[in-house]
């Protein structure tokens, strides 16, 4: 049975690329014939450029070739799609239904185009809190054409409920349908020494403030990882790591300050002592990994936040989790399932 996967396959993005090479790997597992389709659509500009960082371009496109091992050929509309022979068709997860990544409503990563495959809508998010209104009459039509839908987080749960009579369930992220050791094959030995761990999307001088306090605590250095590195910086800087240097940092770091999502998943994966800054209208993803692990108090606004944190409780942490998980595979099993057949419980 062959199942097509429509999701930001390429993107030089640390979180992208992992959630990607999770979901195949996961449904691979499961004995399907699996292939992340290589589609662009021709209103969406190309990824992160080669011009912009070199030595991380290149640590990127290995592991994005051998790994998420994408369809070759390009699909630039719904059209071609459509030609393709697919038993089922999973949209997710990541962001996709974000229109102002898209810019504007993507057809394809609704999964709204002619096939007679099964469509599945796994842990989708969408990074906003609704919709224009402009698109949500093709929003409900979209939904409604979908056999499975569950997205990642539950707000979008709630938003996506009122466009249809259809469940809408809440899944894990890929990365946790994996297990940790699934990701160890990936972790390079520890060249840096002990150090609290930046990991930055965007400047934030409270990440820098938090992680001085925490360094100070632990009497260790400061690295920060970033896209661009800065000049005269307090800090050791790592601007050119690929997927498994990205890993291997958070595996080694004695601590993590981050404002990442998938910051946040493997610090909670690894067990890191972590701390998630707050992002203006990004917070629902981490609002609820956290809830589910019981560590809502990790997510902070300021230096005052950071010092009311609790201890954290990793065994109880495992134990939500999987119970989160068997409830996500349970979703994927019976979606994965032409319609019509004997569904598995």
């Amino acid at each position: 049975m062959k199942v097509g996967i429509l999701t930001f396959h390429d993107a030089h993005n640390y979180g992208a690329v992992l959630q990607a090479f999770a979901l195949k790997r996961y449904i691979q597992k499961l004995g399907y014939d699996v292939k992340i389709i290589n589609y662009h659509h021709e209103t969406i500009p190309d990824g992160f450029p080669r011009e912009a960082n070199v030595e991380r371009w290149e640590k990127f496109n290995p592991f994005i070739q051998k790994l998420i091992d994408y369809e070759t050929k390009l699909y630039t509309n719904e059209e071609d799609l459509e030609k393709l022979d697919i038993d089922f068709w999973i949209c997710g997860s990541d962001q996709i239904w974000n229109t102002e990544i898209t810019r504007g409503f993507n057809k394809g990563f609704f999964l709204d185009f002619k096939t007679n495959a099964k469509k599945i809508a796994y842990a989708v998010s969408m990074g906003i809190p609704e919709l224009p209104k402009e698109f949500e009459e093709k929003f409900k039509e979209s939904l409604n054409q979908i056999d499975e839908i569950s997205v990642r987080e539950d707000s979008l749960q709630q938003y996506a409920q009122k466009f249809t009579t259809k469940t809408v369930e809440k899944t894990l992220d890929p990365t946790l349908l994996l297990e940790e050791n699934d990701y160890n094959d990936f972790i390079l030995e520890n060249q840096y020494g002990e150090y609290i761990l930046i990991y930055a999307l965007g400047p934030d001088e409270r990440l820098t403030q938090i992680a001085q306090k925490l360094a100070t605590k632990k009497g260790v250095k400061i690295m920060e990882l970033n896209d661009k590195r800065k000049e005269d910086y307090f800090c050791e800087q790592i601007s050119t790591a690929g997927p498994e240097e990205f890993l291997t940092l958070l595996k080694h770091a004695k601590g993590v300050v981050t404002n990442s999502f998938h910051g946040t998943i493997f610090s909670i994966l690894f067990q890191k002592e972590f701390y998630t800054l707050t992002r203006l209208n990004r917070n629902a993803r981490m609002e609820n990994i956290l809830k589910i692990v019981s560590m809502e108090d990790r997510l902070i606004d300021n230096i005052e936040d950071f010092e009311q944190v609790q201890k954290q409780d990793f065994q109880k942490a495992k134990q939500a989790l999987e119970m989160e998980k068997q409830e996500s595979e349970k979703f994927l099993k019976r979606a994965l399932h032409k319609k019509g057949e004997e569904r598995c419980t």
